[in-house]
């Protein structure tokens, strides 16, 4: 992951604009009740890290009948400090 940041901040280089970054992880989950698991540990991460990050959006799609959870992270990243959204 450490990678990917590296290459992102080497592209954007000397550009005033903030970056969209997104995350999608897929969860395979053994059974419906460890998808509500995380449905709710998504909720108490929000409640928790609200205040540290920029957070854009996040999403939860649970299909049932494949157990599996996708969950996507969307984080505004300012170049600079004094950058505006």
């Amino acid at each position: 992951m450490n990678r990917i940041f590296h290459i992102v901040d080497e592209i954007s280089k000397d550009v005033n604009a903030y970056k969209v970054m997104t995350t999608k992880i897929n969860f395979h989950c053994e059974s419906d009740e460890d998808a509500k698991k995380i449905q709710k540990n998504i909720t108490k991460v929000m409640a928790k890290h609200l205040e540290e990050v920029s957070l854009a959006k996040i999403t939860y799609e649970y299909q049932a009948g494949e157990r599996l959870v996708e969950v996507v992270i969307d984080e505004h990243i300012k170049q600079s400090e004094d950058m505006k959204f």
